[in-house]
């Protein structure tokens, strides 16, 4: 068998049997969408025994070389979407091939015409080198520089740290074909040395700490890599405000917030290279999804404004931003494996109706998944018309799927009435019957058409075992 999409079983190209699929796609309307992940937790290879599916900061369990086709087919399928790029934590770690792995995946996806960022901690995370003995990975800078050391990771003040953070982010765009960087200085992280604290008193009082340390982490970095955007101008830096861009205070939270804790953040005025601010769209978002039948015929509900957290008009602060949702991942409410179109659609369409330049998923779960599967589908599909109705992505996008429009329509439509509590008998059982017929189409030796009919039989067999239940699906027949 051959790499990736060359093999083939009984006639089936190996590609399709990771349901990775090529579609038509115009020039997308929010350009600068991404799947973000991290690297322990993205599995597109099933057969590793150190698989995870949880967590952050975690060590990594799978072998060297499934890091590397994990993101092959990753950006196999990104190409296939049209969907611009992937976000990378935990890009660089000496155990699963440190450099020479980075390379790989960085120089494959370029070749897909996908576009790798990975995840640089400028004050925490491990740094540029995310986990090893390397002069870019934070811990081991730490232990040769013990001075920049400061509770939580490291001072931004400090003239040794600037000094190594560029000389590293020089090094990164000269090592690696990637098409950007994707920072964070460690969530709501404070310095209290005395050189951060002098630099508050000439700060605005009002304004939140948080973001007062991110104009301190992210100055020098994001001013830096002018020169960089200046030689590639599809190059995409983003920095993580962690929160959202809605104006006011939010007491007793803080992660996800969808408030800045102000209203206009000082670092807009202090940071002369800006490039993308990438918003927390989570819970600005609607937190009660609206149904799937409220967009069925109606690309652009009423209902969907019905949100203090992000009113009708509410655009960020500055703009060419892009947004990110842990909708869909281990983070929220543990819907990693929950289908979530809904909220897909509505990041989408908000996001464009603000100015937004872009949305991010979580892209970790592999799509023979097949909740995981329609909300990437839904995902490439808003990204490109986030204006469409749900009929539009049924017929449009799950109709090339399918190789029959009338059949992605309808198959959207039953989802969306079992997504509402609607179905009704006879549409019970026509998805019953649907099944059945595809089942004679994917048996070994049914005919040379047997792969290209899976994936629509793993479709329905899913829309049915959820349309009839756990307790049916025992005692139906079915062949």
């Amino acid at each position: 068998m051959g790499e990736l999409g060359q093999g083939n079983i009984n006639g089936w190209e190996l590609e399709k049997n990771m349901m990775i699929f090529n579609l038509t796609r115009p020039k997308p309307r929010l350009p600068e969408s991404f799947f973000w992940t991290w690297d322990q937790s993205t599995n597109w290879m099933l057969d590793d025994p150190g698989l995870q599916n949880f967590g952050s900061s975690n060590i990594y369990l799978k072998k060297p070389g499934t890091f590397v086709k994990d993101y092959e087919r990753l950006s196999d399928f990104a190409a296939g979407l049209g969907v611009k790029g992937i976000f990378v934590w935990g890009f660089l770690r000496d155990s699963h091939g440190g450099v020479e792995a980075a390379k790989r995946i960085a120089s494959y996806a370029a070749g897909k015409g996908v576009v790798m960022m990975p995840g640089a901690g400028t004050t925490s995370y491990g740094g540029l080198y995310y986990e090893g003995n390397h002069p870019y990975n934070l811990k081991t800078f730490i232990e040769k520089n013990p001075s920049a050391k400061t509770s939580g990771g490291i001072c931004p003040s400090n003239p040794i740290y600037k000094e190594w953070i560029l000389e590293g982010l020089d090094w990164m765009f000269e090592t690696f074909q990637i098409g950007g960087i994707n920072f964070e200085n460690g969530d709501f992280f404070i310095c209290d040395c005395d050189a951060c604290k002098a630099h508050k008193e000439n700060w605005p009082r009002d304004d939140p700490d948080f973001f007062r340390m991110q104009a301190l982490a992210n100055k020098l970095p994001l001013e830096h890599l002018k020169k960089q955007a200046d030689k590639n101008k599809d190059l995409l830096i983003t920095w993580a405000t962690y929160t959202g861009f809605l104006p006011g205070i939010e007491k007793g939270r803080m992660t996800m917030t969808p408030y800045m804790g102000c209203g206009r953040p000082a670092l807009f005025d202090d940071i002369k290279e800006l490039h993308s601010t990438q918003w927390t769209l989570t819970r600005m978002v609607r937190q009660n999804p609206l149904a799937l039948t409220k967009f069925m015929d109606d690309g652009v509900p009423e209902e969907l404004f019905d949100n203090e957290c992000w009113p009708k008009g509410l655009e960020p602060p500055v703009g060419n931003g892009v947004g990110f949702i842990h909708q869909g991942s281990q983070w929220i409410n543990g819907s990693r494996y929950n289908q979530i179109i809904s909220t897909i659609k509505e990041s989408c369409l908000r996001a464009y109706m603000s100015g937004l330049k872009g949305v991010s998923i979580h892209g970790e779960v592999t799509s023979m998944h097949v909740p995981n599967s329609l909300n990437y589908l839904a995902f490439s599909h808003f990204i490109h018309w986030p204006e469409d109705t749900l009929r539009d992505f049924g017929r449009k996008t799950l109709g090339e799927v399918f190789d029959n429009e009338a059949e992605g329509e309808r198959f959207i439509e039953l989802v969306a009435h079992w997504d509402f509590g609607t179905l009704t008998d006879g549409e019970k059982a026509e998805i019953t019957s649907k099944r059945k017929e595809l089942v004679a189409l994917v048996q070994v030796g049914a005919d040379a058409d047997m792969g290209r009919n899976m994936h629509r039989f793993r479709f329905w067999c899913w829309l049915q075992k959820m349309a009839i239940g756990e307790k049916e699906m025992h005692t139906a027949s079915f062949y």
